[in-house]
């Protein structure tokens, strides 16, 4: 009687469908937070009463579009996303919601999550990232910027909230799409084979989202220690400390290249044994796809406003001059670095998910 009770066990253990895919909490409470402080910063414009949530940017997508233009498309944008974000709250307690209010919802919110974070996330953002090292210093009176002027990191710390709370409405989005299925029942027996698949799409798009960064680092680095590589001397006299940014761009740059690497290696998939307390344990799965996926927005977005820069005839607004081609050409390939690195961010999921799978 034990040996039969072990074997159904077994045999509804290998036919059972998947677990449906669900997004951390944390996304769907990020994507409300966007929602309610940009419908108020947005609003106090309008009404004259607030600063401005979005500057005009040659290197953006959205260009030189008006502030108030801007501030009344976020206000319908923000306003959307929370009405929608409620409505999938109220139809999460119905377990006989129809599976169309779902995919409708999930839809609603990828569409607003990608203009905000592809249209009013921009350039702006990533170089915040590069210039912290800077702004933490600075706030010791230390370093090339000790007399930083706070109120200049108000509009890309703008830039920023729109790439992280669009990626968060983004995958709430999918998250509800995903409730709204159900459960494919895939045989686990194929799950080496989606795994094999997986890795190889894996590589390629690893590959190619180290490749371009490195590109781009290299120019960055060459700047900071007085290399005019890619453009004229009095493009670095211009520059100043501002290439110090770069070099912070150009070194994160590096260090993502690195962890890009972890996507399809085994050091990706469990911790180094010499680490305290977690050495040895499995990689949660969100922690390498969600930093991949937002690095991959980032960069998509900042070069998508290079790329309208070039369209529209731009270059000459930019700093430097178009002659300056390593101080804009690196950035055409961001869309292509985001692109693979967001590839690879979902194959290396597919793979630890089908790996779960394997009897």
């Amino acid at each position: 009687m034990a040996f039969t009770t072990t074997a159904n066990d077994h045999t509804h253990r290998r036919t059972a469908p998947p677990r449906r895919r669900r997004t951390h909490p944390i996304a769907g409470v990020l994507a409300a937070l966007w929602a309610v402080l940009h419908v108020a910063i947005a609003i106090l414009h309008l009404a004259g009463r607030g600063p401005t949530p979005w500057t005009p940017i040659e290197a953006s997508v959205l260009g030189s579009l008006r502030p108030a233009t801007a501030a009344t498309a976020l206000a319908v944008l923000a306003l959307l996303a929370l009405a929608t974000l409620t409505a999938t709250t109220v139809t999460a307690r119905r377990t006989s919601a129809p599976a169309g209010v779902h995919r409708g919802a999930g839809a609603v919110l990828v569409a607003v999550g990608l203009v905000a974070a592809l249209g009013f996330g921009d350039m702006r953002g990533l170089a915040l990232m590069g210039y912290l090292p800077m702004v933490l210093l600075s706030l010791l009176g230390v370093g090339p910027v000790a007399d930083l002027d706070p109120a200049v990191l108000a509009s890309p710390m703008l830039s920023l909230s729109h790439t992280v709370g669009g990626l968060a409405l983004v995958l709430t989005g999918v998250s509800v799409l995903s409730a709204g299925r159900e459960g494919t029942g895939r045989a686990t027996a194929a799950a080496p084979r989606r795994a094999a698949a997986a890795l190889r799409v894996g590589r390629w798009a690893v590959g190619v989202a180290v490749t371009v960064p490195v590109g781009y680092a290299t120019t960055r680095i060459a700047w900071a220690v007085g290399l005019p590589l890619g453009v004229r001397d009095a493009f670095l006299v211009e520059l100043g400390s501002a290439k110090f940014a770069g070099l912070g761009l150009g070194l994160f740059a590096l260090v993502g290249c690195l962890l890009t690497l972890g996507l399809v290696q085994r050091w990706g998939e469990r911790f180094w044994r010499w680490v305290p307390r977690i050495g040895g344990r499995p990689v949660p799965v969100s922690m390498a796809v969600v930093p991949a996926l937002f690095v991959a927005t980032a960069v998509t977005s900042a070069g998508l406003g290079f790329w309208r820069s070039v369209v529209m005839g731009d270059l000459d607004r930019l700093p430097g001059e178009p002659a300056d081609w390593a101080a804009w050409a690196p950035e055409l390939l961001w869309p292509l670095w985001g692109l693979a690195l967001g590839v690879a961010a979902l194959a290396y999921r597919a793979r630890r998910e089908a790996t779960a799978e394997r009897p």
